[in-house]
């Protein structure tokens, strides 16, 4: 409380999607509040959802009217000079856009000061989960027991004991043989402990080859980890190698007997160069000198870039196209799809691109994976789930779709607390009501406004660098302060600053992925796109604890299970709400199916915009559809197996 300079300021006028309404502004601990007789409900907005905030000169309708009498005429602003105005626009993370027109200069400074302190916090207890009391709906659930890894391995078809050629190993029952692995690992049952303590070595941030899902149809499985560490050295572990071929050996057909022949791949995420690159850092791919067993596997290199440049894109995208949803200010939809940020469209074709090929891959040529990237925790976590998801109609199920997140982004370690940034930064903050240049400070350094939504953390603008003190968020503008306490206050925003380099936008990738596969497949999922939009808000909400530690080990040790809610709790106790109407169940577990990347569309829902603005009339002409084709076919040359069934029967 002691951050929040005024709880309630009168007469401040909302923009939001184009509507412009009188109200008041309460500030709470954890959320924005807006009220009005004008609105049927009030509108909150929680903290952690805010990914940027200006601070500006002027009513936000500045930007919207050329002729400023036009504004007079409103009765909002009762014929007074829009320039007399201050105004704040909030970002969300969610692509909420919204702004806030103040009479009062000063009100508007405090207003801006609470939300700023309010947002920038050092310390993840003190998010909003943990104070969060649950309604009598979510009450009686307890969704955090509701992944139970032995018997959702069960479900696939392994029965984990007797004959069964996977074993659970407790060797990670602390975390101390991987910190950001769950504590329950499965691995070939003539694998031992020991080895596995050497194998762990060779691999990044000692995340070993595991199983992550198995293929009862086939009997093929898809293993995860992160990349080996051969170096420059080009060093070897004859112990990975045993694990990795042990892991492909587990295979077997459906009558439970060993398959003479399996087509394995090695799927290495990253493109070719990056992987190449890492070689340098003591990293890089697998050797298939070594990893070839006999011609039986071969590698498989998907391209996708890394956090960085998926950061990038969408805040392009944010910056260009999104960045006026408050006042709902038009596009240009060429430009939409011709610029960087059509890029973003590209990304979601590729991982859907790489799905259909390895779903292909596991099901015509009944093939072992072995998928990582870097650390394995962000691109291999999407390609792993994306290929479940078209194999197994559980996994399109509402419980099954949550029982997915739990395994495979959970419970194998994506950092969602560094990627959604949910302790934020000082640099999402811009003051641009006063502007004001510093020299002989910090080495002489001059500082600048700048006006970037940088949603992210990073800034689309290709001349600024991560680091530079350029794209630091200016000072308090209340004092002018000497220049040793404005080096202090330069150098703990920058340090601050750093940490924003490692947000990216990974897991609503994944979301979006999904929703393309929902929106061509209408029919074979239980949960409708208001359950992945609504999911991608409880990504930043913190209002459950669910997505706010990186790893398990994180939600132990800070007693996450205890002293939060479980985010499913929210979606099972509405579940007629994100329910499909027209879901139709299948009874054949063989139900897969397949991405059509000729309809990948922008998630116009999410983004905030009508369809047409974004998607419009998209004709395929002959040539994108032979060109389509001919990338397909490129990308399925990499096997050096023929994937030659590629209908379904």
């Amino acid at each position: 409380m002691e951050y929040i300079k005024v709880a309630k300021v009168d007469d401040v006028i909302l923009h939001r999607k184009g509507i412009s309404v009188n109200g008041s502004l309460h500030l709470t601990t954890h959320h924005l509040i807006f009220t009005s007789p004008s609105l049927a409900r009030e509108f909150w907005f929680s903290y952690p959802t805010i990914g940027s905030v200006f601070k500006n000169r002027g009513s936000a309708l500045i930007s919207k009217y050329k002729n400023h009498s036009e504004v007079r005429d409103d009765p909002l602003y009762a014929g007074k000079d829009i320039w007399s105005f201050c105004s704040i626009k909030v970002i969300g993370k969610d692509y909420t856009v919204f702004s806030l027109d103040f009479q009062d200069d000063a009100q508007a400074q405090d207003v801006y000061d609470s939300i700023e302190k309010l947002t920038v916090i050092n310390d993840v207890s003190q998010l909003y989960a943990f104070i969060y009391t649950p309604n009598k709906a979510e009450s009686p659930l307890n969704s955090w027991k509701m992944y139970d890894p032995l018997k959702e391995f069960k479900r696939q078809g392994l029965s984990l004991e007797g004959s069964c050629k996977w074993r659970v190993t407790d060797i990670n029952h602390d975390y101390s043989f991987c910190k950001t692995y769950p504590s329950f690992l499965i691995v070939p049952t003539t694998v031992s402990d020991t080895l596995l303590t050497h194998a762990v070595k060779y691999r990044s941030q000692n995340r070993i080859p595991t199983l992550a899902y198995f293929y009862k149809n086939t009997g093929a499985s898809i293993i995860r980890s992160s990349q080996p560490l051969p170096g420059l050295t080009q060093q070897r572990s004859v112990q990975d190698e045993k694990l990795v071929r042990e892991s492909f050996n587990c295979s077997h057909d459906q009558d439970g007997l060993r398959t003479r022949m399996v087509k394995n791949i090695i799927v290495d995420a990253r493109p070719t160069t990056n992987a190449m690159a890492q070689k340098a850092l003591g990293g890089g791919s697998e050797n298939m000198d070594n990893y070839n067993f006999g011609g039986t596997a071969t590698r498989m290199f998907l391209g996708i870039d890394n956090i960085h440049v998926m950061r990038d894109t969408l805040n392009n995208l944010v910056d260009n196209f999104l960045v006026d949803l408050d006042l709902n200010l038009p596009i240009d939809k060429s430009t939409l799809n011709e610029g960087k940020a059509s890029q973003w469209l590209k990304y979601i074709k590729l991982l859907l691109s790489s799905t259909e090929t390895l779903t292909k891959s596991m099901l015509f040529n009944k093939s072992n994976l072995l998928i990582h990237c870097s650390d394995g925790w962000d691109r291999t976590t999407q390609v792993c789930s994306l290929i479940q998801i078209c194999l197994d109609p559980f996994y399109r199920t509402i419980e099954g779709f949550c029982t997915l997140v739990e395994k495979d982004w959970l419970s194998f370690g994506h950092r969602f607390a560094e990627r959604s940034g949910h302790l934020s930064s000082v640099s999402l903050f811009h003051d641009n009501s006063v502007r004001m240049s510093i020299s002989g400070a910090a080495n002489n350094v001059t500082q600048s406004i700048d006006l970037n939504s940088s949603l992210f953390g990073s800034f689309s603008n290709g001349d600024k660098k991560e680091g530079n003190f350029g794209e630091m968020s200016e000072m308090d503008n209340s004092t002018i302060m000497p220049p040793s306490d404005l080096v202090n206050k330069v150098s703990k925003r920058f340090k601050k600053k750093n940490t924003l380099k490692l947000t990216s936008p990974i897991f609503q990738q994944f979301v979006d992925c999904v929703y393309q596969l929902q929106n061509q497949n209408p029919t074979q999922f239980e949960f409708n796109e208001r359950f992945l939009r609504r999911l991608v808000y409880h990504l930043y909400s913190c209002q459950y604890g669910t997505f706010l530690f990186n790893n398990e080990q994180e939600r132990v040790s800070c007693h996450a299970y205890e002293k939060t809610r479980s985010v499913w709790d929210y979606f099972k106790s509405r579940k007629a709400e994100f329910a499909n109407s027209t879901y139709s169940p299948s009874e054949n577990q063989e139900d897969w199916l397949l991405p059509d990347l000729n309809k990948v569309q922008w998630w116009w829902q999410l983004f905030g915009r009508r369809d047409e603005e974004m998607n419009g009339d998209v004709v395929t002409t002959l040539d994108e559809q032979i060109s389509s084709e001919e990338e397909k076919k490129s990308s399925l040359r990499f096997l050096t197996f023929s994937l030659d069934i590629f209908n379904k029967k």
